[in-house]
């Protein structure tokens, strides 16, 4: 859980992350590199992670999810869900 101020607008998504199986590994270490990213699920045999991202800005957020599609092993990135909270 990040430490975001009170007064700051929140945002965070919920992603399917589909990867290959054979590097599943290393794309979980990739993602847990990005600083607010957190991996909720995982079925090893299909290489699928549940991941979630939070920021401060909405913009940023995207930009995340722009990381995790660059991970070398992602086939595909699937948005579930998006909540934001703003001040």
């Amino acid at each position: 859980m990040s430490n975001f101020n009170l007064n700051e607008n929140w945002y965070v998504c919920s992603l399917v992350v589909q990867a290959r199986p054979e590097k599943l590994s290393q794309v979980k270490a990739d993602i847990l590199a990005i600083p607010t990213a957190e991996i909720h699920g995982e079925k090893l045999e299909e290489g699928k992670l549940v991941v979630t991202l939070e920021s401060s800005r909405q913009l940023a957020l995207a930009d995340l999810i722009d990381e995790v599609k660059d991970i070398s092993g992602v086939i595909v990135v699937s948005l579930i869900s998006n909540y934001l909270d703003e001040k």
